[in-house]
């Protein structure tokens, strides 16, 4: 048997020199030096599927609630945590991935963790930028994403002084993680100016907050509690890092549904208030390891402020803005597998997620767990029902119900735990960020990201006053408007929104809005309008934040389109009397016009009302509301004031 002299190669590093030392072990046959090795991987394998596991465990049957003064907690002990993992290909470069099973991790991976078992290694994409983002665990467009946040950041961060508030909780130690005092790798690096690595790390984190909080809106700090930690890191396979909310809440003050889950940061958004007090909402906990190269020689973490990603290097930025995600509410806490909801109550995602084999929402009492087992294994059956996800996946080519806007979710025949059912659908095109799968060509500016956040509750509110923005005062509302002319469309911000909106037309009163007048165009409250050739009595206006149903809002009544001038509105009035003649004082008269527009007026002491600037060219439906009255309906077609609109009390 061949043999080898092992040797024991040292470092040694006093006063900024460096010395080499070689300490000889002795003889050791080749078959030992294999054997150790692969007992070692396999020690650290187990020990990397342990960790997972314990982050990622979805069981709910082991959570427990907790009453409180403010609601009821959900103590998720520590799981439901997802995790960015991290190879080394062959040519020596580094491939991430955020997981949320153990399965997943085997699969990324290329083997069964605990057994040792090879099996089929998920393939990153094709060179250049794809590879780029699958270094980062992501889509191209995923990544795309967040690196156009971080340049958003750049540009707009200070125009934004009332958003979200993310304080970094520094849970680390002296001389570890935030607080290492050894010199920074780079200084500056990516625009990090931080003299150590303890400093350039919190810098990262810092700056991560300040992005997510310029992208929300609450009037509630959110405390990630942060540290690094050594966590599994070999040639074999690595933990970056990993996050998740700190647990979940219901019933509190402010919840928009009862008896649904929140993460903790959207209850607090919603509550007006801080439900947890000194608790952190979101846990982050990233892996200070990886900067020794333990994954592969020469390898570290890129501490820059920006989307750069330099060889043999991970840019923690972009890996934390992922992680930071799911901790904001980008998970459910039902298990898909077995159907089981968290405490036998549903969260906020259950209540968009619609089964369209049965008919039925997830968080509809009828539905059994076995039921939302099948849902979650129906392959295009499961849908996303969320308003603001609907009103903008027009764009989508497949992967979407036509008739419904709804978008389907990741529901394969064979259920992958922590994919399937909290992402959409890998038959969605172009692809989304929320798929489990690293596809590249994500069209950034058509993804449905920030309108998923809006449907579970992250709500527009410029102010962070607790109160909703709102469009108001939509005009026109009345009269009528000629085709090919130029009018002006106006309308109030309230709540101090000042998002770009886009503009609708009605020409069935309100039903539908079919024809866009202006898309994402700047919020200066009005829009001059070149009307078209559309001619309808029925016309409506809609003004909403573009990308978003709300906030929004509408004229409150019909406008007309006509190749014809309109004759100015019109007065129609009359005289209520009773059975005998006599004058009825204070009674409701409706004017109804054929759009379901209705406009009341008050008699006077002598029983006389007056309806005035009536647009013309409608047919009207009149009748009267007087307790201890009954009266018959009338019905003009008006062409000019008309004062004849008279009503008596039926005997």
């Amino acid at each position: 048997m061949l043999s080898k002299k092992i040797y024991l190669i040292a470092l040694l590093s006093v006063c900024g020199l460096t010395a080499v030392s070689f300490v000889e072990l002795g003889n050791v046959s080749s078959a030992q030096v294999l054997e150790t090795k692969s007992s070692q991987v396999k020690a650290d394998d187990r020990k990397l599927a342990a960790e997972i596991r314990r982050r990622t465990d979805r069981d709910v049957s082991f959570l427990n609630e907790r009453f409180t003064k403010n609601g009821v907690f959900l103590d998720l002990a520590g799981g439901f945590e997802n995790i960015a993992l991290a190879r080394t290909e062959t040519d020596g470069s580094v491939t991430s991935a955020c997981i949320a099973s153990i399965e997943e991790a085997n699969s990324f991976l290329g083997r069964d963790l605990e057994t040792g078992a090879r099996l089929p290694q998920s393939q990153r994409s094709s060179p250049d930028r794809a590879a780029i983002a699958a270094r980062h665990g992501m889509s191209e467009g995923e990544f795309d994403f967040y690196s156009k946040m971080i340049e958003e950041a750049r540009l707009h961060r200070l125009a934004s002084p009332n958003s979200a508030t993310l304080n970094i909780v520094n849970n680390d130690g002296a001389n570890e993680g935030f607080n290492d005092t050894n010199p920074a790798f780079a200084n500056p690096e990516g625009g990090n100016t931080g003299s150590t690595r303890g400093q350039q790390r919190l810098n990262v984190f810092n700056y991560a907050a300040a992005i997510w909080g310029s992208f929300l809106d609450t009037s509630v700090a959110i405390d990630v509690g942060s540290k690094f930690d050594p966590l599994t890191c070999s040639s074999s396979g690595a933990v970056l890092g990993s996050a998740g909310a700190n647990g979940g809440y219901r019933d509190f003050s402010g919840a928009e549904w009862p008896g649904t889950w929140y993460h903790v940061a959207l209850a607090n958004k919603q509550a007006g208030s801080d439900l947890n007090g000194s608790n952190a909402e979101i846990n982050a906990t990233f892996n200070v390891s990886i900067d020794s190269g333990c994954l592969t020689p020469g390898h570290r973490w890129y501490y820059g402020l920006d989307n750069a990603t330099p060889a043999l290097r991970t840019n923690l930025l972009v890996v934390l803005l992922h992680e930071m995600g799911h901790g904001l509410g980008f998970a459910t806490f039902a298990n898909g597998n077995t159907g089981a909801l968290a405490a036998g109550l549903p969260d906020v995602w259950s209540r968009f997620m619609f089964d369209s084999t049965t008919g039925k929402f997830w968080n509809d009492p009828t539905m059994s767990n076995a039921d939302r087992a099948a849902s979650a294994r129906s392959n295009g059956g499961l849908q996303w029902d969320g308003p603001n996800v609907k009103a903008a996946s027009s764009y989508l080519t497949s992967g979407r119900d036509a008739s419904t806007g709804r978008v389907q979710l990741y529901a394969p025949t064979t259920y992958r735990s922590g994919s399937s059912v909290s992402h959409f659908s890998t038959a969605a095109s172009p692809n989304l960020l929320m798929e489990p799968a690293i596809n590249p060509g994500l069209p950034i500016d058509g993804d449905l990201t920030r309108q998923l956040l809006r449907d579970i509750g992250w709500f527009r509110d410029t102010t962070s006053d607790g109160s909703a923005d709102a469009i108001t005062n939509v005009a026109p509302n009345s009269g009528g408007e000629l085709i090919g002319g130029t009018t002006v469309i106006t309308w109030s911000n309230d709540g101090g929104f000042n998002g770009n909106v886009t503009i609708e037309l009605s020409l069935d009163g309100g039903a539908t809005f079919p024809t866009v007048i202006a898309s994402n165009i700047a919020n200066t409250g009005s829009y001059n309008w070149t009307v078209p050739n559309s001619p309808t009595t029925t016309a409506r206006v809609r003004v909403r934040e573009a990308g978003f149903v709300a906030p929004m809002g509408a004229s409150s009544a019909n406008f007309a389109i006509t190749s014809s001038p309109l004759a100015a509105g019109v007065t129609v009035s009359g005289r209520v009397v009773d059975q005998a003649g006599m004058a009825l004082n204070r009674a409701t008269v409706l004017l109804t016009d054929q759009s379901g527009v209705v406009r009341t007026a008050l008699t006077n002491p002598f029983g006389y009302f007056v309806f005035t600037d009536v647009p013309v060219g409608e047919i009207y439906v009149g009748s009267v509301r007087r307790k201890g009255y009954h009266f018959n309906q009338q019905v003009i077609n008006l062409a000019d004031s008309f004062g004849e609109l008279n009503f008596m009390a039926r005997s």
